[in-house]
Order: structure tokens, then sequence, then C-alpha cells
């Protein structure tokens, strides 16, 4: 029985290519998306790892320093299995004596290196670090009061942890000046204990180089540390400084990192830094599981763009189900004499569909192994970051096993129907000649109408703005809640499925079930074609299966694809307003402290280039809303540099009523709903023991949605404000900018990062774009769902196609005979497009109507639930238009060819027999 299944499927391959080909397409994707989220955590991961070999980090704060202590737990933690390397440093501070004043000192950290350390591979200026000498970082504070070679007098102060009384003095110790090195960024990072921000700025692709905050470091060898600490121990005192020891760890990644399984690495990293922490935690020595982190964020960004962009790409997978089933209806229709053959000759219908099922299970088999290994060479189309060898070498057991079975699945519920409905034929029926529709009567209308009122239902909630939400009951009445709960799931799943429910049910009730459509099109026809057109009427109500397929198929397609492309359209709208707002220009510089902050300022607006530049500063204040972020402005100066939405400002002349004045402010609009403020009224904030009286002169910010969560920043209020805080209440401070039209833009930034050592970063807009769209930590899941619109276009153009091209093949000698009654190839070209353009134009006005209002109320769901001041909204951008532009070409191009092949292929045929009949 199986041999023939596989004889069959060998000796008839094109009967099989059809069902083989949308299987393919639809593995293709969902093993793209698994493969290509799990090849983005593996980039992800190999930039952090490549860049830094160090894995954990074990600290301790710790006054009583011994080397026996700290040898002790370096020396355990090298022996645990798994442990590669194992580095150390002692950070503490010591104050040097001030030239230009004896009597102050200048503080200065200081960090001690082993000489074997791996870490003095990144210190630049120096190969070994000499008893008695200290080097100084080249980029700290206060660099050209250290001369190399001279004698600097340091001291620390000690005190006695078994007096009765303070007992705090000064050691002072004599160390000769080394010289200048200087300290790549993964030193520096562990130096000054920031290493976190350093993985950060490599894991999210920011310039690993960012300007460094003040500092005033130097480096010493291990020898000099036991030359400080030694005599301070033997005398039974202490630092009053706390000392900061910690064990660099690198682990042997090669044993605990495999590609393809992310969750395992990390749970083998787990065990090993359970072993660092027991035997630290004796000594007080806390580890950071740097690594494990890593894992852990970089499976969770894995998994959330798995399932968000599977859940997304269902109607693909929907399509290409359905589309089988089509194919494999078809297919076993056409197979009628076979099967009666069969049947005959004693095969039971049991067996009969277990063969069917054979052959469904080998042709699956077959384009699962063929998706999988395609969509290592598609992804890179839209992940310019991965090449096929990365995602090949990341294919897990996992997403192989997935696919196959997902693959396996599809195809047996493609043809499980077909297959049960082939073999309960008569075999005397079964051999009677092939027909193209087994109507069998009409269809049930219940099942179409309850989909078409569920689907309808959700598209009226998307389309008036109604959210399931806002009708929580607040009573706790148990039946009231289980009904509430009830309905709320039901809409939750209908947020998926909607549009399907909708397509179907409208489909099969005014196309299989009413002739109202039927009847508009043949007037339009015959208004625009004449008599021909009957013809195309009768023959379209003959073959209503095959009207139904093509015509739910393109509609899914539309609308799946007007739902995508707008959200990947609005998505990257929304990460450049968003990021706009962030930086609140054109570019923003991050300043170290407000200090010198307005000449730096104009510093930068008299740059070329340059159209403005102005100072914004930050702090935070009491108020009836707890704590609130509070900007500072120049109000005139501001409105003009920072990017502010339309309708943002409500209010008369706002900035200039603000402008000179400390009191009147511009109030957050859904902070001013939530405490029932309006322009005019007064609102009170608080700082320490001081309460400031301020009058709301404007509101900003959009109108706020239900359950609407005020957040910073919520108060803008005039520059002279500052003259009320202190250095301290202030929190952070920067200078937006705007650029002329065309500035050099990297140019401008280098020159503005080595204007003023008070200038910590500078971020442009542009430039974070372009880093963001290059990582696929923000943008992995929209490319996957670009290379989703694309599998949609190709396999909904497959699928008409292939419908097409099986019915126009069997539909052959009614063409030809049309040709002997005098039609010509135009003509009965005509009369198949009639056919089926008109109903494709259908299906996509449809499907496009859909994809609109589904579109329209995703954006209003993502703009209620995402609480941000900026929102989405709907674009037809270039890109839109070009998008779907293609995929109307190429839905209208599957349609035409097959027509005009199957016209010029029967007229080749008839003239081909009058030519043999003449011989």
């Amino acid at each position: 029985m199986f041999r023939y299944a596989v004889k069959r499927i060998v000796r008839d391959k094109s009967a099989f290519f059809t069902l083989f080909l949308s299987v393919m397409l639809a593995t293709t994707l969902f093993s793209g998306i698994l493969q290509g989220a799990d090849a983005s955590a593996v980039s992800m991961l190999t930039r952090v790892i490549d860049a830094s070999d160090i894995d954990m980090v074990s600290g301790a704060e710790n006054r009583n320093l011994t080397k026996t202590a700290f040898r002790e737990v370096e020396n355990a933690i090298s022996g645990i299995e798994g442990v590669k390397s194992v580095d150390h440093i002692v950070r503490f501070e010591m104050e040097v004596s001030n030239f230009t004043d004896t009597n102050s000192t200048i503080p200065l950290t200081i960090v001690a290196i082993s000489n074997d350390s791996n870490l003095l591979k990144g210190v630049k200026g120096v190969e070994y670090l000499e008893k008695g000498k200290i080097y100084v970082e080249g980029g700290s504070g206060n660099i050209t009061r250290f001369k190399t070679g001279e004698i600097r007098i340091f001291r620390i102060s000690t005190y006695n942890p078994y007096g009765t009384l303070v007992d705090i003095r000064f050691d002072y110790y004599n160390l000769t000046v080394g010289g200048v090195v200087e300290l790549d960024d993964r030193v520096f990072s562990i130096a000054m204990g920031r290493y976190p921000l350093f993985v950060r700025s490599l894991l999210i692709g920011s310039e690993a180089s960012e300007k460094r905050p003040p500092h005033q470091l130097a480096i010493i060898g291990e020898e000099t540390l036991w030359e400080i600490l030694n005599p301070i121990y033997e005398k039974n005192r202490r630092t009053s400084k706390v000392l900061i020891p910690e064990i660099i760890i690198g682990l042997d990644r090669d044993k605990f990192l495999v590609p393809w399984d992310i969750a395992g690495s990390r749970n083998r990293i787990n065990v090993v830094y359970d072993k660092i922490n027991g035997i630290g935690a004796r000594q007080g020595f806390v580890p950071v599981n740097y690594l494990g982190d890593l894992l852990t964020l970089v499976q969770t960004n894995s998994q959330n763009m798995k399932i968000t962009t599977i859940i997304v790409a269902t109607p693909i997978f929907f399509v290409a189900w359905y589309l089988g089933i089509v194919i494999s209806d078809l297919s076993y229709n056409k197979r009628r004499r076979e099967i009666g053959l069969l049947l005959i000759r004693g095969v039971k219908d049991k067996q009969l569909f277990y063969i069917f099922l054979f052959e469904a299970f080998f042709v699956s088999l077959i384009a699962g192994v063929f998706g999988i290994f395609l969509e290592a060479f598609i992804v890179p189309l839209v992940m310019s970051e991965l090449n096929p060898l990365l995602i090949l070498s990341s294919l897990s057991p996992t997403t192989i096993t997935a696919s196959l079975l997902f693959s396996i699945i599809l195809s047996l519920l493609a043809i499980y129907k077909p297959a049960r409905d082939a073999t309960r034929l008569d075999a005397i029926d079964a051999l009677k000649e092939y027909r193209i529709e087994e109507e069998g009567g009409r269809v049930s209308w219940h099942e179409p109408a309850i989909a078409l009122a569920l689907g309808a239902y959700k598209l009226i909630m998307f389309l008036f703005e109604i959210n399931v939400d806002s009708f929580a009951p607040s009573s706790g009445n148990l039946i009231v809640y289980l009904l509430y709960s009830t309905w709320w799931g039901v809409d939750y799943l209908l947020t998926y499925i909607a549009p399907v429910l909708f397509f179907w049910g409208f489909i099969k009730l005014f196309l299989q079930h009413s002739t109202l459509i039927h009847r508009i099109f043949n007037r339009i026809f015959h208004f625009l074609f004449g008599e021909v057109s009957v013809l195309s009427i009768l023959s379209s109500q003959r073959s209503m299966k095959r009207v139904v397929a093509s015509t739910f198929m393109v509609a899914i397609i539309f609308g799946y694809n007007i739902l995508v492309i707008g959200s990947i359209d609005g998505a990257n709208d929304y990460i450049e307003r968003s990021l706009k707002f962030s930086l609140g220009a054109d570019a923003c510089v991050w300043l170290f402290s407000y200090k010198g902050s307005d000449e730096i300022s104009n510093k930068i607006a008299a740059l070329e280039g340059v159209e403005g530049a102005t100072v914004e500063v930050w702090f935070d204040a009491q108020s009836d809303l707890g704590m609130i972020e509070v900007r500072i402005i120049d109000p005139i100066n501001w409105s003009k540099i920072a990017y502010i939405e339309p309708g943002w400002i409500k209010g008369e002349k706002v900035f200039e009523n603000m402008n000179g004045t400390a009191e009147r402010i511009i109030l957050e609009n859904g902070a001013a709903k939530t405490l029932g403020f309006d322009i005019n009224d007064t609102i009170l904030i608080k700082m320490g023991v001081k309460t400031y009286s301020l009058n709301i002169i404007g509101i900003f910010g959009r109108e706020p949605p239900q359950n609407w969560v005020p957040s910073g920043p919520m108060i803008y209020v005039g520059k002279d404000f500052i003259k009320n805080l202190d250095e301290e209440d202030i929190r952070l401070t920067r200078i937006l900018i705007k650029f002329s039209q065309g500035a050099d833009e990297n140019r401008l930034k280098k020159f503005i990062e080595e204007l003023d050592p008070n200038i910590s970063s500078v971020d442009m807009v542009n430039q974070s774009l372009k880093r963001i769209n290059t990582n696929l930590l923000f943008t992995g899941a929209l490319r996957i769902q670009q290379l989703g619109v694309y599998f949609a276009v190709v396999l909904s153009s497959v699928g008409v196609t292939l419908i097409m091209s099986a019915i126009l093949q069997s539909r052959w000698k009614e063409i030809i005979l049309l040709s002997i009654r005098g039609f010509s190839s135009k003509q009965l070209a005509t009369i198949l497009l009639l056919e089926n353009v008109f109903i494709i134009i259908f299906a996509m006005f449809l499907g496009s109507a859909v994809g609109f209002v589904y579109l329209r109320g995703q954006n209003e769901i993502l703009n209620i639930s995402v609480q941000s001041l900026i929102e989405r909204r709907i674009l037809f951008s270039t890109w839109f238009q070009i998008n779907l532009a293609s995929i109307i070409g190429i839905v209208f191009a599957a349609t035409v060819i097959p027509i005009f092949i199957s016209v010029r292929k029967s007229l080749e045929r008839l003239n081909l027999n009058i030519i043999e009949s003449e011989l």
C-alpha cells in the first residue's frame, strides 16, 4: 500500500507539486520566524562576547582586605570546572597633595592590578607596573599636575576598629609617577565599576567609546597595594574609605555556550554561578552573572519575537492550509478514475485513505526539509546582519522538529477532508468523466452567518474604538464577573481571527448563497462588454467553489498585507517621533553638571550648521501626584528648537507668557485631567521644606485615554526658576540642538564632543535611528513581519496561479468548442478574464477595507495600552504605496497570465487536431 503511494508520487510528481509548493512556502516562513529569532539572539550575544571576555564579577566591600583571604577565594574559584580565567582588581580612594595649595588635596580613585592579570592587556602606555610607582589614566582631570618621574605625597585615612573613641588619622606614602596610561573601554568600565553600562552599550549597538564621566583615576601594581595596606593592618587599623576587591571571572565559553540552545547554556552557567556564590559568600563576595543575565535577555527577546510574529503571520498559515484544501480537492477530483479502479480491484476505503495520508506525509517531509534550508537564504534578505552560515549554525533540534511537525500537520490537515470525501465515492460514479465541480447541493448558511456576525462584531468594535476593558464591572458579583470574563476572552480571541471569520462568512453568504453580487457584476459586464458577458457569468456560477476560493484567498492576503505593511510603516514612524521627543530636538548634548551650560550652549549655537541651541534642566519635585519630573526651559528659544507634536500646546501665547517669570508653567494634559486642573488654575509643588505655587498658563500633550497614568515630563517652567535650586537638586542637564538643512551632522558631533570637558555625550536623531534600524534587538520582529508580507504575496499569487491553471486545464474542451463556434482568441480571453478579474478586484477592495479598519483599531489599542505621549498613526508613505502597488500587480499577473497561456495552448491543440484530421 505504501509502496504504491511512493510510486505514485515518483511517477506523477507534477500532481503533487502544488501541495508541496504551498506547504514548503508556509514551512519556510514558519521556520524563518523561529530561526530568524534564534539567529538574532546569537548575533546579539556574539556582539558582546566578542568584545569582552568577562562573564562574571564577584565583588565585596571589605575594610579588612588581607592578601591571604583574597587569594583563597580567587584560587577556589579558579578550581571550579568551567572557569577559564580569574583576575582581580582592588578599588579604593586616596588623596594626593595639591601643589598649588598645600592645605588642600585632590581625591583620586586607585585601582590595583596584578602584573600577571589579563586586564593589563587593555592598558596602553606600560607593559609592567613597577613597585612604588603610580600611573595616571590619560582622561583624568588635573592630569597636567602629574609629571613622569616626580615623587608625589599620597595619604589615606585610617581608624582603629577596637578603640573606644573616634581615632582617625592619615598615613602618608611617597609614590613616583610612572607615566600616563590609556585604558580601553572594557578595562575602564571594570576599573570604575561601570561594566553593566559597557555591556548595555554593546548590546544596543551604541558607541562603546562614549565620552567618559569626569574622573580622577590612577592604577598601581599589586605589590604597591600591599606596601600601602600591610603597615595599616599590622597596626590593627582599617582604612576609612571602603576597599572594593573584585574578582573578574571568565568562563570556558566553548563548553557552556551552544548557539541553538540559549536556555540550556544559561542553565549550565547558572550552575557555575551558584558554586562561585557559595565560595565567595564566606568572605563577603557577591557575584554578578553578566553572561547569564545576557542570555536571559536575548532568550526573552527571541521568544517574544517568535510569539508575536507567529501570531501576526497566522493568516498566511491559514491561507496555506486553505490553498492545500482547494488544491487537494481538485487533485482528488482529477484522480476519480484512478480511485474508481482501485476500489473495483478491492482496495478498501480505509486503505485508500491511508494511501492519501501517506502521500501527504511524504510530500510534507520533503517540503519541510526544503523549507528549513531555504529560510537560511531568505531571512538574510530582510536581516542583512545575518548570513546563511550563521543561521544554519544556530539551527536547533527544536526548530527542526517544530518545522517538520508544522509541515506534516499542515499537509495532513489540508488533505484530510478532500481525501475523506474522495474515498467515500461510489466506485461506478468515480469512473465517470472528470468534473471540475462537485457542488452536491447548497451549503448550509448558518455557519457562515455566525462567522460573519463574529467578524463584523470585532470590526465594529475597532471602527468605533470601543474597548471591552472600559466595560469592566465595578461590583464583585460572581455572575457578572463570569459573563464579563467570557466576553473579554472571546473579544481577545477575535482580535486575531476576526478578519478570517468575516471574509469567510461574507464571501460564503454573498457569493455562494446570494445572487445579489452576481447580478451586479452581470449588469457591469453587460454594459462594458455586451452579450459575451453571459457566458462568463454562467461559468462563474457553475464554478462557485473556485470563485469562493479565489476571492477568499485574495481578500485574506490583502487584508493581511494592509495590516502588516501599515503596522511596519506606523511602527517606523512611531520610533522616529518617539526618538525625537526623547532627545527633544534634532540632537541633544548631555552634560555632567549644570555649571557652564549656558556658555556651552552659546558655543554650540555659533557653530556652522547649527540653527539654534537651548539649555534644558531636569529636577524632581513633590506634588499631589507624588514625585513628578519638572523641566526648566528658556520658553521662547525652546519653542523654536524643541520637537513638539502638532496640536500639543493648548493656551494663548503660552511661551510668550512664560518668558521672564518663574511661576508660570505648562502642565501635561494627563496630569491636568487627573488633578482636575485647567488653564489659569494653580498647582503646588514642594522641594524639601519649600513649597512653590505655580500658575498653569498652558497644557501640552495628547488627549489622555482611559486609565492614563501621568508620567514625566509633567511640568515645563521658565528658566528663572533655576534660582530656586541648589546644584544637588538638579538631576540632569542637556542642551537641545536644531540643525540647519544639509548640516554635516557627523562633523558637528565630533566637534561638539571635543568642545568642553563637561560634555558627557551627544545623541543625534538620525544617527540613533540608523543604529536602531540596524539592531535586531529593536527591529527583528518588524523585519520578520516584513518577510511575512513577501511570503503572503508569493503564496497568494502561487495559489491563484495554481487554481487558475488547474481549472483552465480542465476546461480545454469547452474552450475548443467555443473556438469552433467562432470565438476569437480575444473573445475567449475576455470571457475568462471577466470570470476572474472582477472577482479579484472585488476581493482586493474587500480585503483592503477590512485591513484598514483592523489597522486603525490596532493602532487605537496600542495608543491606549502604551502609556506614551506619542500616538501611533496610519501613514500612506511612498514605501506603503510601492508595496501595495507591487502586490496588486503580482496578483493580477497571477490571474491574467494563466488565462492567456491556456487560450494559446487550447488553440494550438485545436489547430493540431485539424491538421491531423486533414492528413
